[in-house]
């Protein structure tokens, strides 16, 4: 067996969304299995992967300092590695901006990199299936990509260009995955894509994502199955029994419905409208009470006018979300929404966005007041640098939800428990440990 010595090395860095992480995570794991070994900077390393990515104008930028910042670090001879969604569309900023870049793979390429490192080609199927090494590194919680890519159209998005059409992965691989990953040490899955609720619909058999949530059930040892990026008119009365005749699967529905008037949701090429919007919170909450919904909204739209707004802060009101997420809207180059008429402001976005997050803050804090002294089924996770036990009620998913800070334990054991909620502040609960399981349910 080689020394560390002589191992060459590997590091990475992530930007983006969890399926960007995904993809980290599968090629650090070719690269450990190619007798890598992973250090901690990029001044370590042989190998330095920055995974790209390409959303937004604001994501680009980052992603061009982070390579640049990597490359200042690296020493003399080490190969930079540019990955992920900025490759196919935006390859020529990079090689601009950073010449010291040895080798690009985008979204389609990445798998198999340390053949690419050699000069070899990759085997063909570049889809990453259950069969291709992962490090994964998110602990209690992994990311299971069941699709990549996107057959919609939404105006202001520019994914189906960077990623393709949607392509998604048999049930029977998936399970094989999810059973892989609780073995490694994951109580909880969360499914992600960029479009949950059309999983399968690109498959020649009846994969579904009502099925693949049955399927779930039988993995021993999963305990929390979550879904993230389900689109709003594909949210079926099928699904929504589905979630609630899981033993699993968490009443936790993340459903991006980016407006709330009807004009700008024809614009965005979505569709629907407030009726619509809150018949579907209404139908989810009334088969489910205690159901948690997520979503996100856009400011700053083209043709958002003030009468527009003010329709999205009434469905904000009305619908009482319990987590959002708002952003303003960027005209990405080669996305329609782009060169449409009417282009609001950015400062006037900015107060709207301002305006709404304002509104929503107020909603969430009544909502969480309610809470206080009530039990919720609990992980924990690690352990801050003060000493405090961190870590999720069921109601927050990891990264995007806030965080828990839980007494009563001695340690992070990274167990499911019962906790009493005991005050908050902003989206981070406080709680202590009680006896019994615990619960899904709250009315939220």
């Amino acid at each position: 067996m080689k020394s560390r010595i002589d191992q060459r090395t590997v590091f990475a860095v992530t930007l983006g969304c969890p399926k960007n992480r995904v993809d980290t995570e599968v090629m650090l794991g070719d690269m450990l299995s190619s007798n890598y070994a992973l250090v901690d900077s990029p001044g370590e390393a042989d190998v330095v992967i920055v995974n790209t990515c390409g959303f937004l104008h604001a994501a680009r930028e980052e992603s061009l300092q982070a390579l640049k910042d990597v490359s200042n670090e690296m020493r003399p001879g080490a190969r930079l590695v540019a990955a992920g969604c900025m490759i196919g569309r935006f390859g020529d900023l990079i090689e601009a901006a950073v010449p010291s870049v040895s080798l690009m793979v985008d979204t389609l390429d990445f798998n198999a990199i340390s053949k690419r490192l050699e000069g070899l080609p990759p085997p063909p199927g570049a889809f990453p299936t259950s069969a291709d090494p992962r490090l994964v590194t998110t602990g209690s919680y992994a990311y299971l990509k069941v699709a990549d890519g996107c057959d919609r159209r939404c105006s202001f998005c520019i994914i189906p260009s960077i990623k393709g059409g949607q392509r998604s992965r048999p049930i029977r691989d998936l399970v094989v995955e999810a059973g892989a990953l609780v073995r490694g040490g994951a109580r909880e899955i969360v499914l992600i894509a960029q479009d949950l609720a059309r999983y399968g619909s690109d498959l020649d058999g009846d994969d579904d994502i009502v099925k693949l949530i049955n399927a779930l059930q039988h993995v021993d040892g999963l305990e929390w199955v979550r879904l993230m990026y389900l689109y709003p008119d594909d949210v079926t009365d099928g699904l929504i029994d589905a979630v609630a005749e899981s033993v699993n699967c968490l009443p936790y529905f993340d459903i991006p419905i980016q407006h709330g008037d009807s004009g700008v949701l024809a614009r965005m090429n979505r569709g629907g409208d407030a009726g619509r919007i809150l018949n579907l919170v209404r139908r989810i909450r009334d088969r489910i009470p205690g159901a948690v919904l997520r979503t996100t909204l856009m400011t700053g739209f083209p043709g958002e006018t003030p009468e527009a707004f003010d329709n999205m802060l009434a469905l904000a009101r009305a619908a009482e979300f319990d987590m959002v997420g708002v952003f303003q809207f960027s005209p990405e180059p080669g996305s329609a929404a782009a060169r449409l008429p009417d282009q609001v402001p950015s400062d006037v976005s900015a107060t709207r966005c301002r305006i709404l997050q304002d509104e929503l803050s107020l909603i969430a804090a009544r909502n969480r007041e309610g809470l206080v002294g009530r039990c919720f089924q609990a992980v924990a996770e690690h352990i801050d640098e003060d000493g405090r036990v961190v870590g999720r009620m069921w109601f927050q998913a990891p990264e995007v939800d806030g965080v828990t800070y839980i007494d009563g334990l001695s340690d992070d054991d990274e167990t499911v428990m019962a906790v009493q909620v005991t005050g908050f502040r902003d989206s981070d609960f406080f709680a202590r440990v009680q006896a019994g399981p615990g619960f899904f349910g709250g009315n939220l």
